[in-house]
């Protein structure tokens, strides 16, 4: 599914190699953006991904986690695989 309003908010991580767009308008209305490649993640968020309304989000510092924040006043915290060098 692709956004279909305007972004409400853009959000990139400190390496500047993944955009966070999400709008108020849309449920489950957030996309990650791989910027060099200029690919959309279509792996995430899935269908049973519970953000509901985003209207907060941001990626820790190293971007080993990204955080959004919903309308029904809950932070969901997830796991960046790709930035863990382990």
């Amino acid at each position: 599914m692709n956004l279909t309003s305007s972004a409400d908010l853009v959000k990139f991580n400190d390496a500047g190699q993944i955009l966070a767009m999400s709008t108020h308008r849309e449920k489950n209305g957030l996309k990650l953006l791989h910027v060099p490649t200029a690919t959309v993640f279509s792996n995430w968020p899935t269908s049973k991904t519970p953000l509901k309304y985003v209207w907060s989000m941001d990626f820790s510092p190293g971007s080993k986690y990204f955080c959004a924040g919903n309308d029904q006043g809950k932070c969901l915290l997830y796991q960046l695989k790709h930035f863990w060098d382990d």
